[in-house]
């Protein structure tokens, strides 16, 4: 969280489907909330640039610096989908321009749908009931392993991975997990065991839910070498975005080793392409897709809503933004200075205009009032260290009653 000059924003416009309830939280927290889920391309530059918001919200829609650009007044960008790649953080942290997040607020949902995926193909339900309309029993076919002592390994052991892990406890099963930061004290937290790589993981497991973050890192990380470790009858569920599988050896493995798979898919790029790997892929008897369902579930929506509610809420109210992402993590202050003060208008802008004319930076600070009013401590982060002569200035400055000047000590890793 940090302070932000458009503390007092009113106009929100919403690019999003948020619910009656969370347009009516913004209206009542004193928004003129406008909302028009459709605005995308060309169209929603132009109409940030008619609107005039303080705050957008959007899901999917692309924020360039054709929209961040498009008026002044724009301070704050939510993000409500599961990623924030449609928004330009870089070009929203060149114009001052804060962007906040909701993650964490479909993990559930998605974990719900990756276990739907799981019984699924576990019970073939979805070509079970394509028989039973037909009036044909299961006897005869294939038989269930059931998911009950088994092992469910999880790869991604993020938010998501968390929910799946649990109801995987709750299911009876074994649970291994590993992910690109885990840590075995993270894994005997949540009483299951650590797997030191994914080929490991593939060995061990019977079912395996994959929930990981969608970037260059994760492309193609299960490859031929996790399904050729995997073992024949297996299950594998993937909610995660971007292209984590190779749908290729996910094809060979299907058809030479009888593995069963959910795809959560978040494009329908490539499902009706004729010769394409996606749409053989789909095309196996033990493969079940959905397209982009994971997060849409009303809880999931409820639990947005209240988040961009809370948001904006804060922003107005206390001028500082919750869940920001583009705050640096590095500041280049090498000092600190408390001026205790008289809460005055105009001292403020004494202390800058000294710290300006010695040349130096602000890089952050802070005012708070003390209990009654009649006194405040301003918290001034600084790029280098004043001389003596500029801190004896700012002690003679209107109102201020008194200075204290600490270096800031940062860790190896700071």
């Amino acid at each position: 969280m940090f302070a932000t000059p458009l503390a007092m924003a009113s106009r929100v416009l919403v690019v999003d489907r948020l619910g009656a309830h969370a347009l009516e939280g913004l209206r009542t927290a004193g928004c003129d909330a406008i909302q028009n889920p459709l605005l995308e391309g060309a169209t929603l530059p132009d109409a940030t640039r008619d609107i005039e918001p303080d705050v957008l919200v959007v899901r999917d829609a692309m924020v360039d610096d054709r929209v961040l650009g498009a008026t002044e007044r724009l301070g704050l960008v939510i993000g409500t989908g599961p990623t924030i790649e449609s928004i330009d953080v870089e070009a929203a942290s060149n114009r001052g321009i804060c962007v906040a997040h909701c993650p964490g607020r479909t993990s559930s949902a998605v974990a719900e749908l990756a276990w739907a995926l799981i019984l699924a193909c576990d019970r073939d339900l979805v070509n079970a009931a394509q028989r039973a309309r037909g009036g044909q029993r299961v006897e005869g076919g294939r038989e269930a392993p059931g998911v009950s002592g088994r092992t469910l390994g999880v790869v991604g052991l993020g938010q998501v991975g968390q929910e799946v892990a649990r109801r995987g406890i709750a299911f009876g099963m074994h649970v291994v997990a590993w992910s690109q930061h885990i840590t075995e004290a993270r894994c005997n937290a949540l009483g299951i065991d650590y797997c030191a790589n994914l080929v490991n993981l593939a060995k061990l497991s019977d079912v395996v839910s994959v929930s990981v973050t969608g970037n260059e890192q994760s492309e193609g990380l299960l490859s031929d070498k996790f399904f050729q470790a995997l073992r024949a009858g297996s299950t594998i569920v993937n909610t995660s975005l971007g292209s984590v599988v190779n749908e290729r050896a996910l094809l060979h493995a299907c058809r030479t080793k009888g593995i069963r798979a959910g795809l959560d898919l978040h494009s329908a790029d490539g499902l009706t392409s004729r010769g394409s790997v996606l749409a053989d892929v789909i095309a196996e008897t033990g493969v079940i897709t959905t397209l982009d369902a994971g997060a849409h579930t009303a809880q999931a929506r409820e639990s947005i809503d209240l988040e961009v509610v809370r948001i904006v809420r804060q922003w107005l109210e206390h001028g500082t933004v919750a869940a920001c992402v583009n705050r640096s993590s590095i500041s280049t202050a090498t000092t600190l200075i408390h001026v205790r003060h008289l809460n005055r208008p105009g001292v403020l802008v004494g202390i800058f205009d000294v710290v300006g004319q010695a040349g130096i930076n602000v890089e952050e600070m802070e005012n708070v009032i003390c209990e009654g009013g009649h006194a405040a401590i301003a918290r001034i982060h600084l790029n280098e260290l004043p001389t003596e002569r500029t801190i004896q200035q700012i002690r003679q400055a209107p109102h201020v009653l008194g200075v204290h000047v600490q270096s800031i000590r940062r860790g190896a890793g700071s």
